[in-house]
């Protein structure tokens, strides 16, 4: 790949050129801070948790629920949100966003989310800090909301709806700032109720996280591994979907003033894991695996992450289908949720880093085995956080011990990404001809 490739037309989307955008390492840099929030906050505080020490013990449901917010909104959410400013210029044709935008935006979700967490653990001193996070979030998340909607797209809706994914990623961010910041100024001892925290992650990650991921992963997997292009009306079948089913399963829970009307969730949940498992055969992302073993890294690693999505999916639909499937303890409907986080997600982005810390960086990716290291111990890890919580009510001794070291197997994958996201924006900030002298033949 050529150094800073940013110039290069996604496969069959941009349509006219857009120049380099200024300081191009910030989306690296966002990359490596969010990966090191998470390792250094938000995976403590689900290791102490797990292991109930520490924090863990004296504040368990504190440490849980801050936990939570670390790792969606100060890694997921700014990892998320770099990635998504960079696509969108490319996948549109237009000029980059703002300077302010891309550190902004980023930095409100990462102090927002910092903030709440420490009004949590510290409540009894600081439960101020929440609300403050909860409105530092909101006006982080308002700001992505406004930015994306105005990007004007170089062709016709009816041709191809993906703008609809990210205008409506960004509505559903907000709301979800917005339900954080009324959960925050409910708290009773730095903790929100169990039904309020769980309503909040779930509109983060169906209606933000997921709706960026189709945005984007189909388009940028299929124009680098040679996938099918979903047409437009399968795109809107998608995006009906995921957004009817979002508010359907939103308005299934029983919080605030929603009416707690559990077959709204079991119709949600089953419409959501049906329309994952179309999309994958869509996709077919299954296919040539032969072939993409011998291709680029990210050629192997994008099917071993969408089989998170297939797992998830097919748990989402077998659960609500079955008698007792509005029975499920915390701790199973946590570990539910780890499926799509940390079994699809999390590895996805990994993989997807393959892609853009090339393709937008410095051409090539500095310590490229440590970034695939990190991929793999993430797909090492999420079954021994899953699976001792599905089997059954309170985790023994066992369970405790493999979900901590899930918990140890991801801090040390994310260390190492953002070991590498932060050697990749030092590179791509020096000057192009440094960078092609530095390039391995």
């Amino acid at each position: 790949m050529r150094p800073h490739a940013g110039d290069i037309p996604l496969a069959q989307v941009a349509t006219r050129r857009v120049r380099r955008p200024g300081f191009p390492w910030i989306f690296a840099m966002w990359m490596a801070v969010s990966a090191a929030i998470s390792v250094c906050a938000g995976l403590v505080l689900g290791l102490l948790a797990a292991l109930e020490t520490g924090y863990g013990l004296d504040r368990w449901t504190q440490s849980v629920q801050a936990h939570g917010r670390l790792q969606l909104w100060a890694f997921a959410g700014v990892f998320i949100v770099a990635l998504a400013f960079e696509f969108l210029v490319r996948m549109n044709g237009r000029q980059p966003f703002s300077l302010w935008l891309r550190i902004g935006v980023p930095a409100g979700l990462a102090g927002g989310g910092l903030l709440q967490a420490a009004g949590q653990l510290w409540y009894d001193q600081a439960d101020f800090l929440g609300p403050i996070g909860g409105v530092v979030m909101l006006a982080a998340s308002g700001a992505f909301a406004v930015a994306v909607v105005r990007v004007k797209p170089p062709h016709s809706l009816k041709l191809d709806p993906q703008p609809w994914f990210v205008w409506f990623a960004g509505g559903w961010l907000v709301t979800a700032s917005a339900m954080a910041l009324i959960a925050s100024l409910n708290w009773e001892m730095g903790t929100a109720l169990p039904a309020e925290s769980h309503l909040v992650a779930e509109v983060f990650l169906r209606g933000f996280l997921l709706q960026v991921i189709l945005a984007i992963g189909p388009r940028a997997l299929g124009g680098h591994m040679g996938l099918p292009l979903i047409d437009a009306r399968k795109q809107i079948f998608l995006l009906v979907t995921v957004n009817a089913g979002t508010a359907l399963w939103v308005a299934g829970q029983d919080v605030w003033v929603l009416p707690g009307a559990f077959m709204l969730v079991r119709v949600a949940d089953i419409a959501l894991g049906v329309a994952l498992l179309l999309l994958t055969y869509w996709l077919r992302i299954f296919s040539n695996l032969k072939r993409r073993y011998r291709g680029e890294r990210y050629e192997w690693a994008a099917p071993i992450a969408w089989l998170g999505a297939v797992i998830y999916a097919a748990t989402l639909v077998l659960v609500r289908l079955a008698p007792a499937g509005d029975e499920l303890n915390l701790y199973q409907e946590g570990a539910i949720r780890h499926i799509f986080l940390l079994g699809f997600v999390l590895p996805l982005m990994l993989a997807m880093a393959h892609i853009v810390l090339a393709r937008f960086g410095a051409g090539y990716i500095p310590w490229q085995n440590l970034l695939t290291a990190g991929f793999l111990l993430l797909v090492a890890a999420w079954p021994l956080r899953v699976i001792p919580a599905l089997a059954g009510d309170a985790p023994g001794d066992a369970a405790q011990g493999a979900m901590a070291l899930a918990g140890v197997l991801a801090m040390a994958a994310l260390g190492l990404t953002a070991a590498v996201c932060i050697r990749t924006a030092i590179i791509t900030g020096r000057p192009i001809q440094q960078i092609m002298r530095a390039m391995p033949g």
